[in-house]
């Protein structure tokens, strides 16, 4: 079954290992480094993860499997967008109707900021 990934999720994993599983079955280090806010409204949730990987590999934009110790196995479309000494740099970016159990979570961080 799908995990139903949400912004929370993410907020309380920052500076966590997540495992990319690449097609030869071998899984690859990613930190999540970064969690940022988009415009969300009590609807819709917008954010953008940017997790770093070896400097050595560089994954091509597509969707991967992943792996989480808290989260768990989900799929998650990656986009390389950079690299420097400390490793490559992807980004997942999610934009998304919120399901009504989400919808007071969200509602609480619109109206927060």
């Amino acid at each position: 079954m799908p995990v139903h990934l949400t912004k929370s999720m993410f907020e309380e994993n920052l500076n966590t290992k997540f495992w990319l599983l690449d097609e030869g079955s071998e899984t690859y280090a990613m930190d999540l480094i970064e969690l940022t806010n988009g415009y969300s409204t009590p609807r819709q949730e917008q954010f953008s993860l940017r997790f770093r990987g070896d400097r050595n590999k560089i994954f091509p934009q597509r969707i991967y499997p992943m792996k989480h110790d808290s989260i768990g196995d989900f799929d998650l479309f990656l986009v390389p967008i950079g690299r420097d000494d400390t490793g490559t740099f992807y980004e997942a970016v999610f934009n998304r109707l919120v399901q009504v159990q989400d919808q007071v979570q969200v509602q609480d961080q619109v109206h927060s900021q």
